[in-house]
């Protein structure tokens, strides 16, 4: 079963890993982006490792409602799906939640979240953030480059070399989403440009974050 656990944790090849907007810069010509994989992916890592006979997915739906967002547009109406995946691979379960603006993304959102806890993709989570050139007009971005056979970009800074202030804002960050504030807290951070450009902004960032957590 080592065996087994270890190829599900395999860093995908780079053609498979995307990237997504997390935020802004002022100015709109520069992006933050963070990398990840989509549920198809996730279910073809599944069915190679162990066949399609030795993995089975349950959904529970949590909750499906409206609820009233608030920033630079006004405010409006959104919808929030949360859906429980069960995954079961060879007999190990394990279970997470998922959210979305509608059925399909929080399905796929919770069967990814899941396949984390078995070691698919979770590498992920510990690469590092990327500003890249963004054009605004057209709404692309160049995506960084995954050196093949690696799981980071190029040159990341490692987890255990970030100052000790970033750590404890990426932890925010996780927790935030958690919670659904993924939004308003990118904001806070595109106000930073980061993770902020002298210690009083990291601080001030820190503390912004803190209150949004605290509601």
């Amino acid at each position: 079963m080592d065996e087994v656990w270890q190829k599900l944790a395999e860093p995908f090849p780079p053609g498979e890993v995307q990237w997504r907007i997390e935020a802004l810069s002022r100015d709109k010509k520069r992006a933050l982006v963070v990398p990840y994989v989509d549920a198809r992916t996730v279910l073809d890592r599944l069915d190679r490792v162990v066949g399609p006979e030795g993995w089975q997915d349950a959904y529970e739906v949590l909750a499906d409602a409206e609820r009233t967002v608030r920033d630079e547009r006004g405010e409006r109406r959104e919808r929030l799906v949360e859906v429980k995946c069960r995954l079961t691979i060879r007999g190990v379960t394990k279970e997470d939640v998922g959210e979305g603006d509608s059925l399909k993304a929080a399905f796929s959102d919770a069967l990814k979240r899941a396949a984390v806890k078995f070691g698919v993709g979770r590498y992920l989570y510990r690469l590092e953030k990327q500003w890249v050139d963004y054009d605004s007009e057209k709404g692309r971005f160049t995506p960084p480059r995954l050196p093949e056979g690696e799981g980071s970009p190029e040159a990341p800074l490692p987890e255990e070399e970030k100052p000790e202030a970033y750590r404890l804002i990426d932890q925010l960050m996780e927790r935030l989403k958690e919670k659904g504030l993924g939004k308003e807290a990118a904001k806070i951070v595109t106000k930073y440009g980061g993770y902020g450009k002298t210690p009083e902004e990291t601080k001030r960032l820190y503390g912004e974050l803190r209150a949004l957590l605290k509601g």
